[in-house]
C-alpha cells in the first residue's frame, strides 16, 4: 500500500470518527426565587426528569430554588446576557420588556380554572400571542411555556381583612407593574415596589403591611411568620412562565429544540395542578401556624376591579386580547 492511499484512508478514517463522536453534553441551569413545596419547583423537576430521559442524559438541568442566583429581575438580565439558562417565575418579571404580560395584573381576570387552563394551553390564541410579543420585543428570551401557581391572597400583619376599605392607607408590597399598583391602590393601599426575596424583612422592619402572593408561596417562605392574617381574596390565577434564552435555545439542534419545549409545555401542565393541589392541602394548615384566615366580600373586591379592566385594555391597545381572554 502506498503511502498516499495510508494518507487517504487515514483521512476517512478520522471523518468516520468525527461523525460517529456523540453530541457533546449540554447542561441548563434553571433559577427560580422560591423553595419548596412550590408548583414552579414541581415544574422545573418535571422539566429535568422529561429531558433528561429524553436525551439520555445528553442534556441534564440543573435547580437553583430560593433566589440562589438572583431575585427575578436579575435572572432575567443574566438570562439575556447569557450567564444564565432558564427561569421559571411569574410574568410580571418580564413585563418590563414585554409590558402586554401585565394585562394578568388585572384582578379577577380568569373566572376557573378551566378558563385559566385554556388560556396556557401551548396551542390557545393567549399562548401564540405572548410567544409572538416576546419574539417581537427582542430581549433576548423565547417563551417555553405558561403554568400557573396557584391562587393568589392577600396576607397583612395589620389586621384581617374582610373588605376593601380594610386596606385603606396600608403599606402594600406589589411587584414592578404599574397596573398592579393601580390595582391595589383601587382598594386604597399605598404601594411599593419590593422583590419577592425582600417581603419578610420588609413585612420585619415596616417597609411593609401587607402583599399578596400565592398560597404556596407564602406557605413555603414562612411567609406567616411575619404576616399573620391571610385573606381569602382569591384575585388572581397566578401566571407564570417557562423562558430560556434564546441564543442559547438556538444552539441546539431542531431536535433538542422540540424535545425542550414539549419537555417545557408539560411542565407548565404540572405547575398548574400542584399549584391547585397545594392551595387546597396548605390552607388547611394555616390554623396550626398560628395564621387567622379570613372570608372577604369577594364582589366589593370585584367591582372595584372590574372597571379598570376596560380602561386598562384601551389604554395599552389590548382590547383584542382581553376579549379573546374573556371568550376563552
Amino acid at each position: 500500500m502506498t503511502k498516499r492511499s495510508i494518507s487517504t484512508l487515514a483521512v476517512l478514517g478520522a471523518v468516520t470518527m468525527m461523525g460517529a463522536t456523540p453530541a457533546l453534553a449540554e447542561t441548563l441551569r434553571i433559577g427560580t426565587v422560591v423553595s419548596a413545596p412550590h408548583p414552579w419547583i414541581d415544574a422545573a423537576e418535571a422539566f429535568k426528569a422529561e429531558i433528561e430521559e429524553a436525551t439520555d442524559n445528553r442534556i441534564t438541568v440543573q435547580i437553583f430554588p430560593g433566589g440562589q442566583i438572583g431575585n427575578d429581575q436579575t435572572m432575567v438580565d443574566e438570562i439575556r446576557i447569557g450567564t444564565t439558562d432558564m427561569i421559571i417565575g411569574g410574568v410580571m418579571n418580564v413585563s418590563p420588556y414585554v409590558p402586554d404580560f401585565e394585562i394578568f395584573s388585572l384582578n379577577y381576570l380568569f373566572e376557573d380554572m378551566d378558563m385559566f387552563r385554556a388560556a396556557t394551553a401551548p396551542d390557545s390564541p393567549v399562548f401564540e400571542y405572548f410567544d409572538n410579543a416576546v419574539t417581537e420585543a427582542d430581549v433576548g428570551l423565547k417563551l417555553l411555556s405558561l403554568t400557573g401557581g396557584g391562587t393568589r391572597n392577600l396576607s397583612t400583619n395589620v389586621g384581617p381583612v374582610t373588605e376593601p376599605s380594610d386596606l385603606e392607607g396600608v403599606k402594600m408590597r406589589v411587584t414592578g407593574s404599574r397596573l398592579d399598583a393601580d390595582m391595589w391602590q383601587a382598594y386604597g393601599a399605598l404601594t411599593t415596589s419590593l422583590p419577592w426575596t425582600e417581603i419578610y424583612t420588609g413585612m420585619q422592619t415596616g417597609v411593609v403591611g401587607a402583599f399578596e402572593s400565592t398560597i404556596s408561596g407564602y406557605f413555603s417562605s414562612r411567609l406567616y411568620e411575619v404576616a399573620p392574617y391571610h385573606a381569602k381574596t382569591e384575585h388572581q390565577i397566578m401566571m407564570s412562565h417557562i423562558s430560556i434564552g434564546e441564543n442559547r435555545f438556538n444552539r441546539f439542534s431542531e431536535e433538542d429544540q422540540a424535545l425542550i419545549m414539549e419537555a417545557a409545555q408539560h411542565a407548565g401542565e404540572v405547575g398548574t395542578d400542584k399549584g391547585e393541589e397545594y392551595d387546597a392541602e396548605f390552607i388547611d394548615q394555616f390554623e396550626d401556624l398560628g395564621v387567622t384566615v379570613t372570608e372577604v366580600d369577594k364582589q366589593a373586591f370585584i367591582d372595584r376591579a372590574l372597571p379598570l379592566h376596560d380602561e386598562f385594555a384601551e389604554e395599552r391597545g389590548l382590547t383584542e386580547l382581553l376579549e379573546t381572554i374573556r371568550d376563552l
